[in-house]
Parts: C-alpha cells; structure tokens; sequence
C-alpha cells in the first residue's frame, strides 16, 4: 500500500462509515487464502473478521482462496477464488423510510447462497450476476457461478453413490425460488464450482453445551452432572455439528450458574461466541420432592429439565431457535433421597435432550422448528375421563404441551402444540393401551388440523 493510500485509509477508518455504507447486518465472518478487500475502488482496505462492511467494499480472490460473508445472523454467502466480488447499497424500493437494498455483484468466479438458517426472515438482498439480476428469496441454497459476461445457476444434490461428492444440477431462478431445470443433464466436471466452496455444503455449525443439575432438597449439585455431559455426548453425534471444547463441563455451568438461573441469554451467547460457537445449547434441570395428594411428603421426587438453542449473534430479546422440556417423577420406595432425585434427574435430561436433539435435525436440514397445533375435542369428558386423557397424552413425546381451551356440556376442545408431524402424533395415539379402564373411540372429522374422540368408561 502507498504512503497516500495509507493515510486515506487511516482516515477513513476513524471517520467511522460514510452514509454510503453497505447497511451493517452484512460482515466477513472468516477469510482463508489470498483474499484482498478494496474501498473505493482502488484503495486497499485491512480485513477483520467480524466487522461489518463499509461503502463500496470490493473483494479480490485468488484461486484456492475463500470468503464467508453472513448477513444479519442467518444468511451465509460464500465465494471462492478465483473470483471478483463487490457489494454495495442502493435505495430500497420500499420508500426512503426502508432500510437500503444491498447488492452482491458477481462478475467472476463461484458463490454459494446459503439460505438454510434463514427461516423465512426477511433479507433485502440483489444477486447481481453479469447477465441477470436475482431477489435472494428466504431459504434458499444455491450456487451462481460467473465467467465470460455469463452466468450459471446449480442446485446441489445428493451424491450419485456413497463415497461420491453432491451432484450438482442446472436450475433456473423462477418467482419463488431457484429450482433445478426439468429434464436436464448433469455439468461436467464441476461446472466451475471450486472444491473448496462445494465443501461448504458439509461446514458444520460450531455448538457450546452449557447446563446445570440441582438438588433442590438438599441444596446440591449432583456429582457427576447429568444433562450438560449428556447433551455434548448426543449432539457430537449429530451430523453437521462440531461440539466445541469445554461443552457440558462442570465448571462452565458453575461459571454461567447465576445467568442460567435467570435466562441471562447476553452473557450465555458471550460465553459461546468466545469459543467461536455459532449456537449456544444452555440448559437448567432441577429436581425437588413432589407432594401428591393423601401421601406425606418426601415419598416422590419430580425433576424438570429445560433445554434452549441460542444463536449467539441474535440481538437482545429475540426468541430461541429451539425451546425444549422434560419433566419425569419417580418413588423412592425407601432409597436415599439423592439416589431417587438423581433417577429423576437423568430421567428428565433424557427426555429434553431427545426432544432437543429432533429440533436441531430440523434446523440442519433448513426446516424451522414450526410447533404443529392441533385441536382435539373430546365428548364424554367426565372428571375421570379427563384425567386418563391426560395421562395419555403425558406419555406421547409427540405432545410437546396442551391446554384445554373450554369445556361445556360433557365435550372439552384442547389445543396440542405437536412437536413431531400430526401423523406420527396419530400413530402414537393408536399404540396406547387403555389407561385407568378408560379408552377413547376416534371419530369421524373432515378437519386435517382437527381430531375428534369419545371417552368411553370403564365396565
């Protein structure tokens, strides 16, 4: 870099960004290889990980090279070199009250649009390529590859045999999305894609595992913990994930103690992105004696666990990707108090790290954890039918939670928040046996999202 250019350079970065500026959700998430960054056109600009974009950024790559843009926390575009990248704001069309429009300029090389953790929100973004303009639309996951004043659009695809890299497949932008072309054949080679960039397609998404266990009665940490080890164990056998170093140690959850106590989410994604995790999975399981009705206390011990997917770079207040619970009570009949409280414990852990592990299989796969709401009425609700029902629907891990809405007239209508497709909700239903000496007869109903049933008593 010249002396002249330089000073600008040093100028301009403590002038702050222009009003020129790319919008600031947009920055480099990481860079290997030979990537320069230019501003202005010609000036040579320092390149950071993590800082968001100024004006008019322009991106050179050399060929093996490779370059992870994110905009927002949920969009991943990724170019490989050789390749010219820039990308600039324009007004949106929208009015001049809406945030600018951004604009991704490919005029040489491959890029990957990787949608899949966007889950429908929204990204204002045009994939301007040398022969066609293209409006980024939710989800989707691309490769647009730009060489010679033209460009060409593939769909990745599952391998052709096992041990086999992806297929790529030519696809054509339509109103809703990108799609592979019908009846066309497959690209030699690579079609122009890098090797690098096609093994973005496996980056496994980087998780912190941070829980803690606690014996309310006796005001203890159970020793070994139960549901931070038990989550870092099944998700490091989740495909796409890389369970970081430190996950489910005892010593980050007495660390993060206080925040998990209190869901203080800021200091539970700091303690994540520290350990450059993209998802934090925090946890809290606490069991407690459990009263029941006619009995004295101390007979039966309840442990709940709750489980919570964080993306570390969510602003203050957003919601949790997954939000996943457990709850279990066992007896003691006649055993130290410790050792029933500790069955409930791994009982309760075990239930929220399955449901858990489920949620997260759908985020990898671009599927948004969409809770399924059915209504199920019931006639013939009495006192005791209500309560078998209860227990019936406590023992389907389909059911996620349900709230009876009104009841009137010996009919009850509840709403189930299904965490598995209604079909397997279904089956599940069938399977159970009679619970108390009551059964429940299905009836008839046109209603996809409705399920009608009658109890019918004991003899």
């Amino acid at each position: 870099m010249s002396p002249r250019a330089a000073l600008l350079a040093a100028v301009l970065l403590a002038a702050g960004p222009v009003s020129a500026a790319v919008p600031a959700p947009l920055r480099v998430v990481s860079a290997r290889g030979d990537v320069r960054l230019f501003r202005f056109e010609t000036v040579p600009w320092p390149l950071q990980a993590g800082a968001p974009l100024g004006a008019d950024a322009r991106f050179e790559l050399a060929p093996g090279s490779l370059l992870r843009l994110r905009y927002a926390t949920y969009l991943d575009l990724d170019a490989a070199g050789p390749a010219r990248l820039a990308v600039y704001s324009v007004p949106s069309p929208n009015g001049p009250d809406a945030p600018p429009r951004l604009v991704v300029a490919l005029t040489r090389g491959a890029l990957l649009v990787d949608g899949r953790f966007q889950f429908g929100r929204s990204a204002d973004i045009v994939l301007a390529l040398p022969d066609r303009d293209l409006t980024l639309r939710p989800g989707e996951r691309f490769f647009a590859v730009a060489d010679g004043g033209a460009s060409r659009l593939y769909t990745p695809g599952p391998p052709a045999a096992a041990g086999c890299p992806e297929s790529l497949a030519p696809a054509t932008p339509t109103a809703s999305a990108v799609v592979p072309l019908p009846g066309a054949a497959p690209p030699r080679a690579r079609a122009g894609v890098p090797d690098v960039l096609l093994g973005e397609l496996h980056h496994r998404v980087r998780v912190f595992v941070v829980a803690r266990d606690y014996n309310e009665d006796i005001g203890l940490w159970p020793r070994p913990a139960v549901l931070g080890p038990l989550l870092a164990e099944r998700l490091a056998r989740l495909p796409g994930l890389e369970v970081v170093a430190g996950s489910g140690e005892a010593r980050f959850a007495h660390e993060a103690n206080g925040a998990l106590k209190k869901g203080d989410d800021a200091y539970l994604k700091s303690l994540a992105r520290e350990r450059g995790a993209r998802w934090a999975v925090v946890g809290n399981c606490v069991a407690a004696s459990a009263p029941r009705p006619g009995l004295p206390p101390g007979r039966w011990e309840r442990a709940t666990a709750e489980v919570r997917v964080l993306d570390v770079d969510d602003p203050p207040g957003a919601l949790p990707l997954v939000s996943e619970s457990g709850d279990t009570i066992v007896a003691r009949a006649g055993r130290p108090l410790e050792l029933a409280a500790r069955q409930a414990l791994e009982a309760a852990s075990d239930q929220a790290s399955r449901y858990t592990l489920w949620e997260i299989e759908d985020l990898l796969a671009g599927r948004p954890h969409a809770v399924t709401l059915l209504r199920l009425v019931v006639e013939g609700a009495s006192k005791g039918a209500l309560e078998a029902l209860r227990r019936r629907l406590d023992a389907l891990d389909s059911v996620q939670r349900f709230f009876r809405r009104r009841y009137y007239g010996h009919v009850a209508d509840f709403d189930l928040m299904l965490r598995r497709p209604a079909g397997v909700f279904d089956a599940q239903w069938a399977a159970l046996p009679a619970s108390g000496g009551w059964s429940f007869r299905s009836l008839a109903c046109a209603d996809p999202g409705e399920r009608r049933i009658r109890a019918v008593a004991p003899k």
